[in-house]
C-alpha cells in the first residue's frame, strides 16, 4: 500500500545518542536483518515530504550515518545542542522547518512503526487545531518520539530549553496538544508493538518473535 506524501510533514529521525544503557549506538542494532534506523526510515518515507536524520555533532559513526542518509535521500543534521536529549533534537528539527511545516519526530529505536500508523497520525494532526499530536500506548503512556510538532510550537520549545526544562511532556501542558488514544489505532496490524523499543541488553531478549543482532564494526 502506498500513501501520498504531504508537503507539510517532514520526518526527523533522532539518532546517534549516547545510549548509555545499551552501551552501543542503538540505530545500528539489526532487527530482522536490517538496522533499526532503516526500519524507521522505511516507515516514514511514504508519508513525509522529506527525511532527515539528527545526530550529535561528536558522533563517531558520522560517516556511516552520512552513507545511510545518501542512500535513502535523507538529510543528515547535527543536533544544535550538546546532549540535551529529545527536546534538543525536536528544537533542531523545528529550526529546519518552514513556517507552515510540521515535524514528524521519530526515535531511531522504534523498528515496528508502520507507514499505515504514521499516515493515520498525520491525518489526525491535519484534522485537529493543535500544534502537537502525540499518541498513547496501550498502557496510556505518551509517546513523544512518535509524534508530530508544528513549527508554531518552536517558541515554547526554546523557552523550555532556556529554563533547563528538558522533559518533552512539559510541552503538552503549555502548547495546544491532541492526544491520540491507543483505541484509535489498535485495529492496525501489529499495533501492540509500535512503541516497543530497545534500551538495554536485556531488551534484546524480551521478544523472541524477531531477531536482533549487535552492530558490527565497519
Amino acid at each position: 500500500m502506498t500513501y501520498p506524501a504531504s508537503s507539510n510533514f517532514h520526518a526527523f529521525i533522532q539518532a546517534g545518542g549516547r545510549s548509555s544503557r545499551m552501551g552501543a549506538d542503538k540505530a545500528w542494532l539489526e532487527v530482522n536483518g536490517r538496522p533499526m534506523i532503516e526500519h524507521v526510515l522505511a516507515a516514514a518515507e511514504p508519508v513525509a515530504a522529506s527525511l532527515s536524520i539528527i545526530i550529535s555533532g561528536d558522533n563517531p559513526n558520522e560517516a556511516r550515518y552520512r552513507q545511510l542518509a545518501d542512500k535513502r535521500g535523507a538529510l543528515l543534521l547535527d543536533d544544535l545542542h550538546v546532549h540535551l536529549g529529545p527536546l534538543g533534537g525536536i528544537h533542531t528539527a523545528l529550526k529546519n522547518c518552514e513556517a507552515d511545516d510540521a515535524a514528524l519526530i521519530l526515535a531511531c529505536d522504534l523498528p515496528f512503526l508502520t507507514s499505515e500508523f504514521l499516515a493515520l497520525l498525520c491525518q489526525k494532526h491535519e484534522s485537529n487545531a493543535s500544534q502537537i499530536t502525540v499518541p498513547l500506548d496501550a498502557e496510556g503512556r505518551l509517546q513523544p518520539l512518535a509524534a508530530i510538532y508544528d513549527r508554531a510550537c518552536l517558541p515554547a520549545v526554546e523557552e523550555q530549553l532556556a529554563a533547563g526544562q528538558l522533559r518533552v511532556d512539559r510541552l503538552f501542558d503549555v502548547v495546544p496538544t491532541t492526544r491520540i488514544a491507543y483505541s484509535d489505532f489498535a485495529h492496525l496490524p501489529s499495533a501492540a508493538r509500535f512503541f516497543f523499543n530497545l534500551n538495554s541488553p536485556e531488551d534484546l531478549k524480551a521478544d523472541l518473535s524477531f531477531v536482533v543482532k549487535p552492530q558490527t564494526a565497519e
